[in-house]
C-alpha cells in the first residue's frame, strides 16, 4: 500500500490520504516513485520563488529573546532545525509575530504571525523563537514584504466615525 501521510488535523495523528493498494510490488514502487518526483518538483518550484539567499539564519542575526518580554509587533526568527528539510531556509523563518500567550509573554507557547517570505498567517511555539532579527540583518526582500503586510493590516483596521 502506497499513500500519504498528514498530520495536519485538530488530533495531530496521522491522517492517509490517497491509498493505493496492489499484490504487485513493482507497480507500489512505482506509484511510490512517481509521487517522490512529483514532491521533488512540488519543492524545486516552491524554492525557485525565492530568489535570494536561503542560508538559515542563526542565533547572531537575533537579538537574543527574553520569554518574559512581548514580541507582538516585532519580526522574529524561527528556528528552522524542527522543520522539515525543504523548509529549513531563510525564506520560511522570518514572521510578523502579532498576537498569542507566548507571543505577549504570558504563561502559553502560541504565537501567531504571519510568515513573511509566503504571507501565511500560521501558528508557532514560543519556544523555537530565536529572538528578534537584528535591523542590520533584516533582508532587503524581508523589508519589503513587512511593509506590504503592515499596509494591509492598516487598511483591514475598521475606521472610528471622527476619521470619516
Amino acid at each position: 500500500m502506497v499513500c500519504y501521510c498528514s498530520y495536519d488535523n485538530p488530533l495531530g495523528v496521522p491522517w492517509p490520504t490517497e491509498a493505493v493498494g496492489t499484490d504487485d510490488y513493482l507497480e507500489a514502487m512505482q506509484v511510490f516513485l512517481d509521487r517522490v518526483q512529483a514532491q521533488v518538483e512540488l519543492v524545486r518550484g516552491e524554492q525557485e520563488k525565492y530568489p535570494f539567499n536561503m542560508t538559515p539564519f542563526t542565533i547572531d542575526d537575533c537579538i537574543p529573546d527574553d520569554r518574559k518580554q512581548s514580541i507582538v509587533g516585532k519580526v522574529v526568527v524561527m528556528n528552522a532545525e524542527p522543520k522539515r528539510y525543504e523548509y529549513q531556509h531563510s525564506a520560511y523563518q522570518l514572521v510578523l509575530a502579532d498576537g498569542g500567550n507566548g507571543a505577549t509573554g504570558g504563561r502559553g507557547q502560541a504565537v501567531f504571525g504571519t510568515c513573511l517570505a509566503t504571507g501565511k498567517r500560521a501558528r508557532w511555539e514560543r519556544y523555537d523563537v530565536m529572538g528578534e532579527i537584528r535591523p542590520e540583518r533584516m533582508p532587503e526582500w524581508a523589508a519589503e514584504a513587512l511593509a506590504k503586510i503592515q499596509t494591509q493590516e492598516k487598511a483591514k483596521k475598521p475606521h472610528h466615525r471622527e476619521e470619516r
